[in-house]
C-alpha cells in the first residue's frame, strides 16, 4: 500500500501530483529495503540492499530493522556523487537507533535529492539523519516536498552548508513537537534561519566547533518552537528577532548565554512550558528590554539560577507557576495573572528590579516570601502577596533599606494574645510578617478584603498592629483607602524596628463593637470520648449572628457541611457532639453567618481520637537570618524529637521535648546557619513525623 501526503503544495500542484503518481504506480513504483548483507554499511553497496541493487531515482527507501536486527549506520556516497530517490523513511524498531549519514567527504549541492510527493524524508523515534556535508554554502538537501521529524526522531545540521529550505519544508503536523533538529556546526559562528520558521523541538550545540559555538538569528516574523528548545553548554544564542520567539515546550539551558536581544529590541520569548536554566546566563547586550513571558495553559515549573541586565521575567498564566529553586532578578518581574508558588524557595529583587502588579486583582500574587533589596526613600512599593487561593498585599511607603514580606492565613494569636495600649483586639485569620535590614525605615499599608479578612466594619477605628516583645503594639492609622464591607486598606505610622519578635503585622481594631475581625467567637475547642467528637464554643453575650454551620474535613483543606446549628437568643454557650468519627474526618471549623449576610470562619482545630501526635508545626519567620522560634500545637503531653536536616540529608540539630497539651515555643539559635533550604521535624514516640522548610538567608 502507497502513502501519498501532501504538506507544502497548493491544490493545483496536489492534483498534478496525484495524476504523476497514478502515472507512477503504473509504471511499477519500488520500495527498497536494507538488509545489510554487504557488511560494509555503504549505500552505493548493492549487496547492502534487498535485491542487490543500490536504489533507484524511482524507488522509496526503508531503513528499517525487518531484515537487520540491531542499528546500523547507512553512509550515502563521498566526493561529488549525488543520490536521488523518491524518499527516504528511518524506521527503527523499539530500543534501536538507526542513522543515514551524509558524510563530510561529500561536497556535492545537492547530494541527496528526493523527488516523491508528501514527505521525502521521514524520520521515526531512534532514526537519526546526519547531514555533515563538506560543503560550506549551497543546499546539500533537496526535499521536493516536506520533512517529517517524528517524535523521538533527530535530524542533525552537522555541517556549514545551507539549512533555510531544509526548515521551510519541516512538517509541523501533530507527532512531530518533539521531534528534534540539532544544529551542530563545526567552524565559526553560524546564522540559524528563523523568520516565520516553525522547528519541533530545537537543540542548538556546539560539540562540533570544539565546545563553544555562536549562533544568530535575525528575524521580523515570529520564530515558533512546537516542542522544546534546548541550549547545550558552550553555546552562545543570539536574538535579532523584532517579533515574538514562542516556545510551546520547555526551554531548558544547560549552559553557554541566551542572549536575547544582540539588538536593542524589546521582543518576548513566551514559554508555554517548564522555564529550566541549569547552567549559563539568560541577558541583553544592547540596551533593548526583552522578556520571557510564562504563558502556558497548565502549572509551569521555574528554575532560573542566572538572569542578567534587563531582562524582565513576566507571569501570565492562569494555571500559576512553581518555583524550584530560589529566584533572583535584576531588573523587572510582571505579574500579569497566576499565582507564583515559591514553595519554601525566597524571591530576592535585586536594588535596580521593579515589580508590576495590579492590586485591584486577585490572581497575580507570590504565595511565599518576596525580598526587595536596595530602597532609599521610596515613596511605596507593593508586596503582592498571599497564600493558597487569597492575596492580601502589603505595601511599604517612605521606605529604606532591604525587605522581606510573606502573608500566612492563619491566626496571630498564636503568636502573641496579648494587646497594648490603643488595641482592643486583632484578626483571628491572618497576618504578615515583614523582616527589614540595612537601617530600615517605612510606613506599612496593609489590605483587606471584607469577607475573607473577617469583616471590617469601620475605618476610623481600623488599626495597624505591630508584634512588639510578645505583645500587639498600636502602630496607628494615617489613611485608608475602600470602604467598610467591602476591600481597601489601611496605612500605618512609620515604624524602625523589623528584626525577630518585632517583625510581625496584623489588622486590629481600637473599638470593641467595631472591625469583628472576627472578635464575637471568644472559644472554639473539643474533646474526645469512646465513641464520639464533643465540639464546644463560646460567643460574646451581645452578638447576634443569623447561626452556625459546623463544618468537617479529612485534609484540613476541603471541608464539607456537617450540620447547622441556629443561633439562640441570650445563649452564649453551644455544644454539638459528633457521631461519626469512625469516618475520620477529625478537622473541624464553624462557619458563622451574619445577620447582614457576611460570613466568618473560626480557626480549624484536630480533634482525632489518640491524637498525641504533634499537629501544628511552624517556624517564625520562614526566612530566617539569625533567630528564630519553633512553634509545635500538640493535642496531648507527650514526648516528641526535633531534628535540623540540610537540604542534602546532613544533620545539622537534634534535641528532645517533652510537649505539653496546646502552645508551645522553642527558641532556636541558627546565625551559626550557612544560608540554603533546611528542614526541621518533629517526630513522636509512635514514629508519626511532621516537618516544614525554612530558607536561613546572609
Amino acid at each position: 500500500m502507497l502513502y501519498i501526503f501532501y504538506e507544502n503544495t497548493g491544490p493545483r500542484i496536489r492534483s498534478l501530483l496525484c495524476m504523476a503518481v497514478c502515472v507512477l504506480s503504473l509504471q511499477g513504483m519500488a520500495q527498497v529495503r536494507w538488509d545489510g548483507e554487504g557488511g560494509d554499511g555503504e549505500w552505493t553497496t548493492g549487496a547492502n540492499w534487498v535485491g542487490n541493487i543500490v536504489p533507484l531515482p524511482s524507488d522509496d527507501v526503508l531503513l528499517d530493522n525487518s531484515l537487520f536486527a540491531s542499528g546500523y549506520t547507512v553512509a550515502l556516497p563521498p566526493l561529488t556523487s549525488v543520490v536521488t530517490v523518491r524518499s527516504i523513511i528511518i524506521l527503527p524498531a523499539a530500543g534501536k537507533l538507526i542513522q543515514c549519514t551524509l558524510p563530510a567527504t561529500n561536497t556535492a549541492t545537492p547530494a541527496l535529492v528526493t523527488t516523491g510527493p508528501g514527505y521525502g524524508i521521514t524520520i521515526y523515534n531512534g532514526g537519526i539523519f546526519m547531514n555533515a556535508s563538506g560543503s560550506s554554502s549551497s543546499v546539500a538537501l533537496s526535499i521536493s516536498d516536506s520533512l517529517r521529524i517524528n517524535d523521538g526522531g533527530q535530524y542533525i545540521h552537522h555541517t556549514r552548508s545551507g539549512h533555510a529550505a531544509i526548515v521551510s519544508v519541516l512538517s509541523k503536523r501533530p507527532g512531530t513537537e518533539k521531534g528534534i533538529f540539532v544544529f551542530d556546526v563545526p567552524g565559526g559562528g553560524y546564522t540559524i534561519a528563523s523568520t516565520g520558521r516553525t522547528f519541533g523541538t530545537l537543540v542548538v550545540d556546539g560539540t562540533a566547533s570544539g565546545g563553544i559555538q555562536v549562533y544568530a538569528t535575525s528575524a521580523a516574523s515570529p520564530l515558533t518552537i512546537n516542542g522544546d528548545f534546548i541550549i547545550k553548554p558552550g553555546v552562545t544564542v543570539n536574538l535579532d528577532i523584532t517579533a515574538a520567539t514562542i516556545i510551546k515546550g520547555d526551554y531548558l539551558q544547560e549552559g553557554g548565554v541566551f542572549n536575547l536581544a544582540s539588538q536593542a529590541n524589546n521582543n518576548i520569548v513566551y514559554v508555554q512550558g517548564n522555564l529550566l536554566q541549569h547552567g549559563g546566563v539568560i541577558t541583553e547586550t544592547a540596551g533593548g528590554f526583552p522578556a520571557i513571558e510564562c504563558n502556558g495553559s497548565g502549572n509551569q515549573g521555574i528554575l532560573l539560577t542566572g538572569i542578567a541586565n534587563d531582562v524582565a521575567l513576566r507571569i501570565n498564566n492562569n494555571a500559576g507557576v512553581s518555583l524550584a529553586a530560589d529566584l533572583v532578578l535584576p531588573y523587572q518581574l510582571s505579574l500579569i495573572s497566576g499565582t507564583v508558588h515559591a514553595q519554601s524557595f525566597l524571591i530576592t529583587l535585586l536594588a535596580g528590579c521593579s515589580l508590576s502588579a495590579d492590586s485591584l486583582y486577585n490572581n497575580n500574587f507570590i504565595d511565599g516570601a518576596l525580598r526587595k533589596r536596595g530602597m532609599v526613600g521610596v515613596s511605596h512599593f507593593l508586596f503582592p502577596v498571599g497564600k493558597g487561593i487569597t492575596k492580601r498585599w502589603m505595601e511599604v511607603k517612605e521606605a529604606t533599606g532591604d525587605f522581606t514580606v510573606e502573608f500566612f492565613k492563619s491566626d496571630p494569636h498564636l503568636l502573641a494574645a496579648a494587646a497594648g495600649a490603643g488595641i482592643h483586639h486583632i484578626s483571628s485569620i491572618e497576618y504578615w510578617s515583614l523582616q527589614a535590614t540595612s537601617i530600615p525605615s517605612a510606613k506599612i499599608e496593609l489590605s483587606f478584603d471584607n469577607v475573607n479578612s473577617g469583616g471590617v466594619t469601620d475605618m476610623a477605628t481600623l488599626r495597624i498592629a505591630q508584634l512588639a516583645s510578645g505583645s500587639w503594639a498600636d502602630l496607628g492609622n494615617t489613611g485608608t483607602t475602600g470602604t467598610p464591607g467591602s476591600a481597601g486598606a489601611v496605612t500605618s505610622n512609620s515604624s524602625t524596628v523589623f528584626d525577630a519578635g518585632n517583625n510581625y503585622f496584623a489588622l486590629a481594631s481600637s473599638d470593641a463593637f467595631q472591625n469583628p475581625l472576627p472578635l464575637q467567637l471568644l472559644s472554639f475547642n473539643w474533646r474526645v470520648n469512646d465513641a464520639a467528637v464533643i465540639l464546644r464554643w463560646t460567643t460574646a453575650a451581645s452578638w447576634r449572628p443569623a447561626y452556625f454551620e459546623l463544618q468537617s474535613s479529612l485534609d484540613g483543606n476541603h471541608f464539607s457541611k456537617l450540620n447547622t446549628i441556629p443561633f439562640v437568643n441570650g445563649q452564649t454557650n453551644y455544644q454539638y457532639t459528633d457521631w461519626s468519627i469512625g469516618e475520620k474526618k477529625p478537622y473541624y471549623r464553624l462557619l458563622i453567618a451574619e445577620q447582614n449576610g457576611l460570613r466568618l470562619y473560626s480557626k480549624t482545630i484536630y480533634a482525632a481520637q489518640n491524637a498525641e501526635q504533634p499537629v501544628v508545626i511552624r517556624l517564625l519567620p520562614s526566612v530566617v537570618t539569625a533567630n528564630a522560634e519553633l512553634l509545635i500545637e500538640s493535642s496531648a503531653d507527650q514526648k516528641v524529637q526535633v531534628k535540623i536536616q540540610s537540604s542534602d540529608g546532613r544533620l545539622m540539630h537534634a534535641t528532645k521535648l517533652l510537649l505539653l497539651r496546646g502552645k508551645n515555643r522553642l527558641p532556636l539559635q541558627l546565625s551559626g546557619f550557612a544560608a540554603g533550604v533546611y528542614v526541621i521535624s518533629v517526630t513522636n514516640s509512635k514514629g508519626s513525623t511532621f516537618a516544614a522548610r525554612f530558607v536561613k538567608t546572609e
